[in-house]
């Protein structure tokens, strides 16, 4: 993938590229759809981008933070967040009058949830909408490509260093199952991958769409989206991060139920893989359009 474009240092070290596509006749007056990647994502590594450019009015921003590519290992949601607003403050300021909308993929989906509260909450610079595409748990997928061993012997080694107040440490290899690649510490991959207490209660910081959350705990977050602020879930059918036995449609309904927002949309897009990688033509063009609707709706 190559593109023409304006690389921005939004704050120090960290940069945002701006896709400037030649048959485009975008401005610096235009509306911002800041995109955010997942796990181990960077610069044009979620192709389907590509699709996004035709977007009217829209310049698409790819948002690279300390946690893209390898960074999310020793990251955190909260720095993603405190890094993503500087990002939002940045844009704002070029723009004033211009539309912000954040663009989750994967993981990056966790970020915009998170950024929705702390919004909620008057943390952050305000948003004009958000879009959380791909936004699945990041621990049913560890469960489902691991072993129940290495699974449970990961979570054991990982409370013993945070109980040892080592949760900052980079965890030994094997302790890390399919990510021996990544560099990650105790913290993180039990922010991922933590079970649910007792009680049935997320104890990983980044468990926002576990299929086995309760209502009381949907509450707590899509029922904390701000009512104004419109919100697109955009879930592949055939996401292959996804266990086989979760019921997506119940679960999207589930989501719409506790969010107390007539302006959040939750919706599955048949045929669609978990980043639309090899999506037949009709897939990733329903798609663009279901993402350009909500643009429209925002503008």
């Amino acid at each position: 993938m190559a593109s023409k474009g304006v690389l921005h240092t939004y704050a120090p070290g960290l940069v945002a590229y701006e896709h400037h596509p030649s048959s485009s006749s975008l401005s610096s007056d235009d509306n911002k759809l800041l995109f955010i990647g997942g796990l181990g994502d960077g610069l044009f590594t979620v192709l389907y981008i590509q699709h996004l450019l035709t977007l009217s009015n829209w310049a698409v921003v790819e948002i690279i933070t300390s946690s893209s590519y390898k960074g999310w290992g020793t990251g955190s949601i909260k720095r993603d967040v405190e890094e993503i607003a500087k990002a939002v403050q940045y844009f704002r300021n070029l723009n004033p009058d211009g539309k912000i909308v954040l663009f989750g993929h994967s993981t990056g989906s966790q970020d915009t949830m998170q950024y929705l509260l702390d919004m909620a909450a008057g943390n952050v610079p305000g948003i004009d909408g958000g879009v959380m595409q791909a936004p699945v748990s990041d621990r049913e997928a560890i469960v489902m490509t691991t072993s129940k061993t290495s699974y449970l012997t990961s979570l054991n080694f990982c409370e013993s260093f945070i109980k040892d107040g080592r949760g900052h440490e980079v965890l030994p290899c094997e302790m890390r199952p399919g990510f021996e690649d990544t560099p990650i510490s105790a913290e993180r991959w039990w922010a991922l991958a933590a079970p649910l207490d007792k009680e049935g209660r997320p104890q990983g910081k980044d468990d926002f769409f576990s299929s086995d959350l309760k209502d009381p705990t949907l509450r707590n977050t899509f029922g904390r989206i701000p009512k104004n602020i419109p919100v697109l879930a955009l879930y592949s059918e055939k996401d292959e991060f996804v266990p086989k036995e979760v019921d997506k449609e119940k679960l999207l309904a589930r989501w719409r139920e506790q969010a107390e927002n007539e302006n959040f949309k939750a919706e599955l897009v048949v045929g669609a893989s978990h980043s639309l990688q090899g999506a037949e033509e009709e897939v990733m063009m329903g798609f663009v359009e279901r993402v350009k609707a909500f643009l429209g709706e925002v503008a």
